[in-house]
């Protein structure tokens, strides 16, 4: 799913007609996973479970959730018993959960299974301006002409009824080392301080997260 629907991106960039509303829908949702991607978390807020299985992360009296802000925890499940609210604290802006009297108490199940609420009710307005951007780009391609396999900056060099050269002089360092850097572009510097290294933190502590319907 994109970070936006379809009517609220034209809406933003004026475009009108519905000629290329495929097209579009097309690049929103591919902008949209490569953000996400690069970012390596989900912006929208939905529900999620996230297993810890007991051998792949030490005790602690604090476990961190991939997806993050978090809204609410509907409940924490050790080996199939609920363990009371009240036992825990959440710390919302970095997705947190903190065992009371942590000096007694761990984490320390077989299985433990969180299911909470997290990501944005509204997607941050720099978020949408990189979606913004990178469609538009894509979007003034597909109209002229041009490739969309070019980089983020295309100049269009004619002769009237004799030649047309498209050159590409923006395919700079940015767009090479990245698995999404052909799609983001120079947008990455801006991503950058919206990604998140939970997906890599301790080779020994492993979560496994599924959307809920």
């Amino acid at each position: 799913m994109g970070l936006d629907t379809l009517a609220n991106v034209k809406t933003r960039l004026g475009i009108s007609g519905t000629s290329y509303d495929t097209f579009l829908q097309q690049q929103i949702d591919l902008v949209s996973d490569a953000i996400e991607g690069y970012c390596g978390r989900k912006f929208s807020q939905a529900t999620w479970d996230q297993t810890f299985y007991r051998g792949d992360y030490r005790p602690s009296a604090m476990m961190e959730l991939f997806h993050f802000p978090l809204i609410s925890v509907t409940s924490v499940t050790e080996d199939a018993v609920v363990r009371s609210s009240g036992d825990y604290r959440i710390h919302k802006p970095s997705g947190r959960i903190v065992l009371e009297n942590h000096g007694q108490h761990f984490f320390w199940a077989e299985t433990t299974v969180v299911r909470y609420v997290a990501g944005y009710a509204t997607v941050p307005n720099l978020i949408l301006s990189v979606l913004d951007s990178i469609v538009q780009e894509r979007y003034n391609k597909k109209t002229s002409g041009v490739d969309l396999n070019f980089g983020s900056d295309v100049q269009r060099i004619s002769i009237p009824g004799a030649i047309s050269i498209d050159f590409d002089y923006t395919l700079n360092n940015n767009e090479r080392k990245s698995t999404y850097g052909t799609i983001l572009g120079s947008q990455v510097n801006v991503l950058d301080p919206w990604r998140s290294e939970r997906a890599v933190l301790g080779e020994g502590k492993m979560s496994y997260v599924e959307l809920v319907p």
